[in-house]
This record gives C-alpha cells, structure tokens and sequence, in this order.
C-alpha cells in the first residue's frame, strides 16, 4: 500500500468512527448534545428578532390581556364583587358578545373551561354565533402512567373546540419548540391559526417532515419527537398589540380595530403564569401568540439535521488532510478557523433565510476527529522525533523535566567504529551501491546496540558513536561495548568492508548541550576523544578493536585481553596503555 492509499485510508477510517458515533449515538449523549445546540438557536434567534413592537394594522394577532390589576378594576366598576382571579364565566361572555361584533375572525381563550357552571347554557349561546372559538385544556397523568386531557364543560363541549396549552421545556427550562399534535389535541396557537384560515374543522396531518393543516404548515424538527416545531419568537415580551380585558368590557362600543384579527385572551400578569423563552421571560399567552404568529404567517423555522451530519463530515475530511499535509500542530489551527467558518455560516443561513444550521453536531464530530487524530498523531510525531535523536534524548525530552541545557557526571564506556578504505570505496563505487552498504551497517550497528543495552548516538559520515552505561542487570558497559564490536565485525565481514573500533571507559559529563534555541543530548569528555584516538590507532597496530586502561579493569572474568603496551595518541602528551580483546565462545 502507497502512501497516497494509506492516507486516503486514515482518513476514510477516522470520519468513519465520527459518523458511526453521531448516527448510533447512546440516547443520554444525544440528549446533550441536542441541549448543546440550544445556545446557538438563542443566538440565532436573538439576532432576527424584531426590536419595535408589532402594530395593530401589521399584526393579525391580538392580545385581550388580563393584568394584575384587572380584578381590581371590574371590581371597582360593579361588575363582580370579588376582586381576585379568576374571574368571573359571566364576563367572559359579555366579552365574547364584545368580540363577535367587532367581527373577531377566531377567539382563543388562554383559560380552562373544564368546571361546570351555571352560566355554560348562556355562554354556549353566545358561541353558537361564533364557531371558530378555543379553549384552553391541560392534561392530567393518571395512575397507570396514560395521559388523558382535561374535557371542557358539557355545556361548552358542543361550541367550544379545546386546544392544549402545554408548553415543551428544553435545556435551561426554556420554552423553544412545541408539540403541535399532542394524543390528537392540537396546540392552542396552531389551532387559533387554523381557524383564523377557516379549516379548524380540517384533520391536520403528519406527512414528509411537516405538520400541515389546510394552508397551514409547519416544518417538524427531528429527534425532538413526532410532531415538535421550533416556536420562531418575532421578539422579545409586548411585541403584540394588547387591549385590556376591562377596556373592552367597559366600552359603550366594540372594539371595530379587531375586524379580521386572531385573538388570544388571556392572564398578563408581572408575577404568575410566567416562562423563560430565548428572548427572556413572557407571559404564558404570548408565547402562544408567538405560536400562532409563526403558524397563520407560514415562518416555521427550516432545520437541516441530514445535511449539517454532512457538513459535518466534510469538515472532518478536510482537518484529517490538513493533519496529513501539514502535520498535526499547524493542522490544529483548521478546527478553529473550520469551526468559526461553520457558526457564521449557519448564523448567516438562519438570519436570511429562516433555516437553522444545526452547530453542535458538526463541531462535536470535528472534535471528535481531533481526539482520535491526536494519539495518532502523538505517537507518529514520537517515532519521527526517534528516528532523528537517540531514545534517551526523547524520553528526556517529553517528559516533565523536558530539555534543558546542562550535564551530570556519568560512568560511561565510549565506542568509536569506522569503515577502512572508505574513501577508496565510494570512488570505485556508484552512489547507489554507497548508500546500500551504508545502509546495511548502520542497521546492523542499531540491531546490536539494542541487543547489548544501547543505541547509536551518532552518524558521522561512515563513523558510528555510541556509548554503554552501567545498567543494573546487565553485564559491565566495557564487556558489552567488546560484544557488539565482534558482532559489527561479522555483520562488516558479510558486507564486504573492514572496521576498526576504539572503546575507551571512564567518568565523563552527559547531558542537553548547545543553545536554549538549539540542543542536542550527548557525552563529553576525555574518555570520548580517547575513544576515538584508539580507533584511529587500530589502523597503525593493524587490529580491529583497541582498549583503554579503564575498560580492560572492567573485563574480570568475563573476557580476556591481550596487553599491547603504551601508545602515543594524538592529542595526549603522556602515553596510553591499549589492549586487544579476544573474543568469547560464541563472538
């Protein structure tokens, strides 16, 4: 496999773990994540938002509001006497009457009709003249875990159609998407829009992601259930026109301004029946206004649950390229700037053209691209670092130490290995043929270093250096630095080259030197030059290793050596004994 299949691979695997996350995701994480997605909606929400209230002659909906003070009022005008809500089912049949002369197009009553009373039989009159009249009911849990709505009065039952006022809470316990059928009982504001068109009597239906009732339609979001639709806030609270329930009632005229409009009645009040919505918190009738508003106007929100799953994807693919073509470092920049790009995006969607990008989904896939990229990307770095310093200097370089410049005083056996005649060989050799052999000794060196409790330190030219320190378990450094010099010996021998090796032993600084900008971990010290020094001389004495005084102490009974006496070494003024190690059963 090439590399151009092995990324196309990675890739391909890595988005493929993102998207089998997103699509079988466990039902508790995908509840989250959707609580995730709540803020943008917020956000996006808030930015479309009108800022100056709705007129009389812009908005088909009405609020009739009953405030605080309402009670108060009536009471103090004669028409009950008992100034607390609620208020009396007489008056609301005065205001009915009130309304069908003004010419009213639908009546909602954001209040429960489901008590007998002895007024019904007047006010079921009062309703026959006008049929397109709701009102509002809740559901009641009974034991045995069904759901039953509450009936409206007996009376009332016949002329009066209920409509649920139930109100779907979402992260935060704010009201942002309705259920627009509940158990066959459609929402108060869906319904009020529905009889505003004249088609109340109409079976709505459930069909190809939309809930539609004649003219009406709503797009149906996704995974937050059969028949939800996200509530589209025109603004913040007061946004519509509002009369007081006791202005209409105390007027010698009806109110002609509402001819033609959707009317909602209901409690206003600054204290009760309150909810908190992205746009802050609103009286329980206005958010159905907001409802049937978005419903009559045919401004359901658009979402593109499929799509941002895809976007999501693409975005995926994209960072994984990134980290393939640039590495992973640079690449993580891509989230960032992929990630803002999308918000902005999906921002720009929803403020032009009423369609809600989902954020979260997309973003978590790409941070979940980013989590299984990272390990990976982790240990490829690692092994890049390896392959060009010593594993010593990585683990020192990673760890919480890290690399800082400086050396501590080490016991330690040098080696010093170099090609005979190399410069005869590369003349009477291609370059191809060169880099083979090359290739071939620095791997055996590698192999028998790790063998013996080493590893190369250097590459210079056709010069190895590498260094054996004590280790507990292990046998004396100079007796393994002897063992990989005869197993080079035999692997030069199958090349077809001659080496020379020069072991020296002694105290020695190791250690971060160079530059806080640029450093390397090496050994220094005499004991290094020496090392060197003796592989030079195995040219002159015509044996392939040599020895230093101080590694011939450490042999023992491990393995012998033969003394050659004292030789004079570049660069030192005193004359250095050397001896030749004779190989062990086995070497």
């Amino acid at each position: 496999m090439d590399r151009r299949e092995r990324v196309l691979s990675f890739i391909g695997l890595v988005a493929f773990l993102a998207v089998a996350f997103m699509v079988w995701l466990p039902g508790s994480l995908r509840t989250a994540l959707g609580d995730m997605e709540w803020p943008f909606y917020d956000w996006h929400l808030g930015a479309v938002a009108r800022t100056k209230p709705l007129t009389l002659a812009e908005s088909p909906i009405v609020l009739i509001t009953m405030d605080d003070e309402t009670p108060v009022n009536l009471w103090a005008e004669g028409l009950y006497d008992d100034p607390v809500y609620p208020l009396p089912r007489f008056l609301h049949v005065d205001l009915l009457r009130q309304l069908d002369q003004a010419g009213a197009k639908a009546i909602g009553f954001d209040i429960l009709f489901t008590e007998k009373h002895e007024v019904d039989t007047v006010f079921a009159e009062a309703l026959k003249s006008h049929q397109s009249t709701l009102a509002a009911t809740r559901s009641e849990l009974h034991a045995n875990g069904t759901k039953e709505f509450l009936p409206l009065s007996p009376a009332l039952l016949p002329v009066l159609t209920p409509a649920s006022i139930e109100l779907q809470y979402s992260s935060g316990r704010s009201v942002r998407h309705l259920d627009c059928l509940d158990q066959e009982m459609p929402q108060l504001g869906v319904a009020l829009a529905a009889a505003g068109t004249g088609q109340l009597a109409l079976p709505p239906q459930l069909t190809g992601g939309h809930f539609r009732w004649g003219m009406l339609d709503l797009p149906l979001v996704a995974g937050l259930g059969d028949s939800a639709a996200l509530i589209r806030y025109s603004g913040p609270k007061g946004m519509f026109p509002q009369i007081r329930y006791e202005d209409i009632l105390l007027s010698a005229e009806p109110p002609h301004e509402l001819k033609g409009k959707l009317v909602l009645v209901g409690r206003y009040s600054q204290f009760a029946d309150l909810q908190m919505t992205p746009l802050g918190e609103m009286p329980e009738v206005e958010i159905l206004a907001n409802i049937a508003y978005m419903t009559a106007m045919n401004r359901g929100l658009r979402t593109t649950v499929s799509w941002s799953l895809w976007g999501g994807l693409a975005m995926t693919v994209t960072f994984l390229w990134l980290v393939w073509r640039f590495a992973l470092a640079p690449a993580l920049l891509a989230p960032l700037v992929l990630g803002a790009a999308w918000i902005f995006g999906a921002h720009l969607a929803f403020v032009r053209t009423g369609v809600w990008w989902e954020s979260a989904t997309p973003l978590t896939m790409l941070f979940l691209a980013v989590l299984l990229v990272m390990p990976y990307e982790i240990l490829r770095t690692h092994r890049a670092f390896t392959t060009q310093v010593s594993v010593a200097a990585a683990r020192s370089a990673v760890s919480g130490r890290g690399m800082q410049l400086g050396t501590r005083e080490v016991y330690v056996t040098a080696v010093f290995c170099d090609i005979r005649g190399f410069t005869s060989f590369c003349e009477t050799h291609s370059a191809d043929e060169v880099e083979t052999m090359l290739q071939a000794y620095f791997e055996a060196g590698d192999r028998a270093a790790k063998r013996f409790g080493s590893e190369l330190d250097k590459f210079m030219g056709d010069a190895i250096l590498l260094y054996f320190f004590e280790l507990p378990k292990l046998e004396p450094g100079a007796v393994r630095a002897i063992r990989w010099a005869w197993e080079m010996q035999r692997a030069a021998d199958s090349i077809g080259i001659k080496i020379g090796v020069g072991i020296a032993s002694g105290v020695a600084r190791e250690g971060f030197i160079g530059t806080a900008g640029r450093m390397q971990r090496t050994v220094i010290g005499d004991v290094v030059n020496l090392a060197s020094r003796l592989q030079e001389a195995t040219k002159t004495l015509q044996t392939p290793i040599l020895l230093s005084e101080g590694s011939f102490s450490q042999l023992g009974e491990h393995l012998g050596a033969e003394p050659l006496g004292e030789i004079t070494v570049r660069g030192k003024q005193m004359p250095v004994p050397v001896f030749r190690p004779e190989p062990a059963p086995g070497d």
